[in-house]
């Protein structure tokens, strides 16, 4: 993580506003979530010349306190079966990462 965001002012433990960059990479890991067969690899998106997993690019904003876009809050609630708005990237990518984690993820085979 350290080299992705090496040149950046943005710290994702302390949060705050985003990259640009970022928080583009974050709306198209929603799409990617959205599209992904849960028994194929966990999607990548590109971030700064770097493939990374979805669930990384949630982990980066999960305190970010942008304000999400109106159609990013409507399609997050989309893919909630309680269709939940969440109004900041930070509400949003910690939900998403948990169903990433706890859902989507194959168990490890021993």
């Amino acid at each position: 993580m350290t080299s992705l965001l090496a040149e950046s002012f943005y710290t994702p433990g302390r949060g705050g506003h985003a990259p640009g960059d970022l928080r583009k990479a974050f709306i198209e890991a929603v799409n990617a979530f959205e599209a992904w067969n849960p028994r194929e690899p966990e999607p990548t998106v590109e971030v700064r010349e770097q493939q990374i997993p979805i669930s990384r690019i949630f982990g980066l904003l999960w305190n970010c306190s942008d304000t999400l876009p109106g159609e990013v809050r409507i399609h997050v609630a989309d893919l909630d079966p309680h269709g939940e708005i969440r109004m900041t990237y930070s509400a949003a990518a910690r939900w998403l990462k948990a169903q990433v984690v706890s859902e989507y993820r194959p168990a490890s085979s021993s």
